[in-house]
Order: structure tokens, then C-alpha cells, then sequence
């Protein structure tokens, strides 16, 4: 029984961690899109699509954008970016 009751205490620790870190996750997520969603909204391309559409296209962009920042990937995407930018500027 007490074996039980020590599984039952660790679940519950772990249910916990999840939950936080689904709760930091989803926090982070909405950071994005309402950034995002301002951003469009600023330039006024925010209502140039159906509201489905550009829903999807934030939320996608955003969970793409946070996989690749834990990843590490976000410093080394804006490098290349700007270095790819200012190549084909230069060649016009």
C-alpha cells in the first residue's frame, strides 16, 4: 500500500511540472500571435485574409517560430536572413 500511495505522490509531481510548463508554453504562444497579430494590424495586412486564414497562418507561424527558438535556431535564422537580404540588395 505504501508503495502505492509514494506512485500516486510522484504522478501527481509530475502532473504539476507538466501543467506549468504547458501554462509557460501556452503563455509564450499567445506572446506571439498578439505580437504578431499587432504587427499585421500596424501594417494593414491584418484583415487582407479571411479571419480562419490569418488565425492559422499566426498560430502556425508562432509554433514554428518557438520550436525553432528552443532549438537555438533563431540568432543563426536571422544571420542567414540578413546576410541572404543584403546579397540581393547589393546585386541590384
Amino acid at each position: 500500500m505504501k508503495k502505492y500511495i509514494v506512485l500516486a505522490a510522484i504522478l501527481l509531481a509530475g502532473c504539476e511540472s507538466l501543467s506549468a510548463l504547458q501554462s509557460s508554453e501556452m503563455g509564450s504562444l499567445n506572446s506571439c500571435m498578439m505580437t504578431e497579430a499587432q504587427t499585421r494590424l500596424t501594417n494593414g495586412t491584418l484583415f487582407t485574409s479571411g479571419v480562419m486564414a490569418t488565425a492559422k497562418d499566426i498560430s502556425q507561424g508562432c509554433i514554428k517560430k518557438l520550436a525553432l527558438q528552443k532549438a537555438g535556431l533563431d540568432e543563426t535564422a536571422l544571420s542567414s536572413a540578413t546576410a541572404i537580404i543584403n546579397s540581393l540588395k547589393a546585386a541590384q
